[in-house]
């Protein structure tokens, strides 16, 4: 009885490793997704200690959701991965799940660095070039300031 229960344990995880490792996107853009998730809430603390702003747990909330979410939607893609063809496409549009993750975090880390010290030099001359290369400079859009004229 022991090695009947003992043989289906190994044949069940045999199946579920399987399955598991039958697709799973990069792990080099996971982990870089994983460290600029890390550097969003570490800049984002340092912005809100130099600006005395209150950090609540409503935004330590906030910082969990987003992790909720991006998981929820890597997920999906491995479940797609696993569930469609193994074709090259569902590769292609996780990792650019991925980098659109990646390219979001890199976005808000800018975005506090500018907040932390709008004024030096280096935040003159390459924080703020580069989040305006990020956001392809929308702020300054004549689109956005149309709408914002018609309000």
């Amino acid at each position: 009885m022991k090695t009947k229960i003992s043989f289906e344990l190994l044949m069940a995880s045999g199946v579920l490793a399987g399955f598991k490792f039958s697709f799973i996107p990069s792990v080099n853009l996971l982990g870089w997704v994983f460290l600029a998730m890390v550097l969003d809430l570490v800049t984002g603390v340092i912005k809100a200690i130099v600006l005395k702003e209150a950090r609540t747990s409503s935004g330590y909330r906030k910082t969990v959701v987003k992790f909720t979410q991006y998981a929820g939607a890597i997920l999906v893609g491995i479940i797609m991965g696993n569930s469609l063809s193994h074709d090259d496409v569902v590769q292609y549009v996780n990792d650019g799940l991925l980098v659109l993750l990646i390219y979001i975090e890199t976005t808000s880390i800018f975005e506090n660095l500018y907040a932390i010290d709008n004024s030096s030099p280096f935040s003159r001359y390459f924080i703020a070039p580069m989040l305006k290369l990020l956001t392809l400079a929308i702020q300054k859009s004549r689109l956005v300031q149309n709408t914002e004229n018609e309000k």
